[in-house]
């Protein structure tokens, strides 16, 4: 909007935007100098509009079809986007919508409206006087998904940056999306902590770079760190693969052990150049198929790939079987579909795959237009007289079936389509490799969910509990002691906690205030008649928070008694 439409661009909310902060809002954008005591004066701002756009930018042929008296033309407009309209003060709008129109000759101003729920909200907050001043136009804005698919596309599921999220991960990310908020910050956010935790935590992740700092890094890596790349699991998989010769030195020799790790970890940016054009390859194929036995979205099958070998799941030979039963049109398309794809993304070591399917291609064209019926011969009773003695019915149907599957003559497009799927086939078991069956894939890819999911995804209750149960863990405090008894040190709500996990159901206050009492105050005696107020009041305070958290409510049961909300305390 801003390249096309104009520059003077602002989004307000809600929250902050008051009639009386609209210079402010103008001021910050058109770089007015307005004093802060001077009101919002639509004539001085269209004055700076004025001397802003300057009308001898414009073509002579130009300015002479606008004609002088056209402001559209003449000014850019001024765009305000109204984000949440909904949480907006009616008389706010009603009154700024107003102000906007009565100047609409010298000021042109165009409004967004941010619309969370229907086109009613417009009518509901504007009455027919301020709506009738609109000219409104109903878009909308791309779903969240599609800009997750963009998302992934650009940051994920490329080459450029080497750090990739591990299965885990990237399932847990994708699962608080579809399922908690719909929201791509977060889901960035995600991705920016997993990079940070990566980088933080891993000893080797100085490696996770480009291809061509790879052997600079590599050669600065003293003892220890080639040490430590020994004892990764992916490596020690690939050490027992290895020659009894060569094993000796991957453990003993250092400079052997580096050139090694140059290999990998070049392999390792190999193997993503050439999985991500495959992979869009893959969807491609498996996109449109019945019940969907690989996923709808592109992102559906890099899980997969993650997870393990793509190619050994029922789900891909299920895809298998249904691209083996595509009309000929259907696979003609789907073969353009992907030699485009392995055109635009094709690296050096797949770049005959677009070949190779090019010929596929025009073999179509030497197929016989016309397709002949398949003649079966008549061999019932020669047949019967070589079929072995079944037991049943169902055993003889079977063999029936099979034998006619032997005998049956395949057509020229049959094979061809053969042909193709064991092409596809044979190049998907070659590149769609897990990451996990590569030496050094730790390196590259973050799958601590446990880890993300604790501080993306909290539990609050959890985190509560353990709070109330051990203050020390929070406090950090001498006189709270870690250990699970009760002390006068603790805070009070952590007392009544405690108490409270001791009863049933029901809690008697004055019971549960004689148990507070005894272990604030162990030497008090509890006068019934003559409490402490200070100790009731710490009480009263104390038993209110527990009920803000959720842990008790009052009942009318038992005026005198709470109810107790959860079980199974820390």
């Amino acid at each position: 909007m801003m390249q096309v439409a104009t520059g003077f661009l602002d989004h307000i909310f809600s929250n902050n935007c008051q009639l009386k902060e609209l210079d402010s809002v103008i001021e910050k954008k058109m770089a007015c100098s307005m004093t802060l005591s001077s009101k919002l004066d639509c004539k001085r701002l269209t004055a700076k509009l004025s001397s802003l756009s300057d009308q001898s930018q414009l073509s002579p042929r130009k300015r002479k079809s606008t004609g002088e008296g056209d402001v559209r033309h003449k000014y850019p407009p001024v765009v305000v986007v109204l984000e949440d309209f909904e949480s907006f003060l009616p008389h706010v709008i009603q009154d700024f919508i107003t102000i906007a129109s009565s100047y609409l000759n010298q000021l042109p101003i165009v409004f967004v409206f941010g619309i969370a729920t229907a086109i009613s909200a417009v009518h509901r907050l504007l009455p027919n006087a301020v709506s009738s001043l609109l000219c409104m136009e109903k878009f909308q804005a791309p779903p969240s998904s599609e800009y997750l698919t963009m998302l992934i596309n650009q940051i994920i599921m490329t080459p450029k940056y080497p750090f990739k999220l591990g299965a885990r991960v990237f399932q847990l990310l994708l699962d608080i999306f579809l399922y908690h908020d719909f929201s791509v910050l977060n889901f960035v956010k995600g991705f920016r902590f997993s990079l940070m935790d990566h980088y933080l935590n891993m000893s080797l992740s100085h490696l996770c770079c480009s291809t061509e700092e790879v052997h600079k890094k590599v050669k600065v890596m003293d003892a220890e760190e080639v040490e430590t790349i020994r004892q990764l699991p992916s490596f020690m998989r690939f050490v027992e693969e290895n020659p009894a010769s060569h094993q000796s030195k991957l453990l003993l020799d250092e400079k052997f052990a580096k050139e090694a790790i140059v290999d990998l970890l070049k392999r390792m940016h190999s193997y993503h150049m050439n999985l991500f054009p495959v992979l869009r390859c893959l969807h491609k194929l498996v996109c449109k198929l019945p019940k969907h036995p690989l996923g709808k979205q592109q992102r559906e099958v890099y899980s997969l790939v993650l997870e393990s070998n793509i190619f050994e799941t029922e789900a891909y030979k299920q895809s298998m079987e249904l691209l083996r039963m595509l009309a000929k049109d259907e696979l003609e398309e789907m073969l353009k579909q992907t030699i485009e794809v392995l055109t635009e993304d094709a690296t050096e070591a797949i770049r005959y795959l677009p070949i190779n399917l090019s010929q596929f291609m025009n073999r179509f064209n030497t197929l016989d237009d016309p397709m002949e019926e398949e003649e079966r011969e008549e061999v019932e009773g020669s047949s019967l007289k070589v079929i072995p003695k079944q037991k049943n019915i169902h055993e003889l149907r079977q063999r029936l079936k099979e034998m006619e599957k032997k005998k049956k003559k395949l057509s020229p497009y049959e094979k061809l389509r053969s042909e193709i799927i064991d092409y596809y086939d044979s190049v998907f078991r070659k590149y769609l490799v897990c990451p996990k069956n590569l030496p050094l894939h730790e390196i590259f890819y973050y799958d601590s969910s446990s880890t993300v999911k604790k501080h993306l995804n909290a539990s609050p209750r959890s985190a509560t509990q353990i709070a109330l149960s051990n203050p020390h863990h929070h406090l950090q405090s001498i006189n709270c002691d870690e250990d699970e008894n009760m002390s006068s040190a603790m805070p009070d709500v952590c007392i009544v906690y405690k108490l409270h996990l001791e009863c049933g159901q029901f809690i008697n206050l004055y019971d549960w205030l004689q148990a507070f009492v005894t272990v604030v105050s162990p030497d008090a005696e509890f006068d019934p008649k003559n409490p402490d107020k200070v100790l009731h009041a710490r009480f009263i305070r104390a038993v209110s928070e527990l009920q803000f958290l959720g842990f008790i409510k009052p009942t009318k049961r038992k005026t005198d008694h709470v109810v107790r909300l959860t079980w199974g305390g820390c």
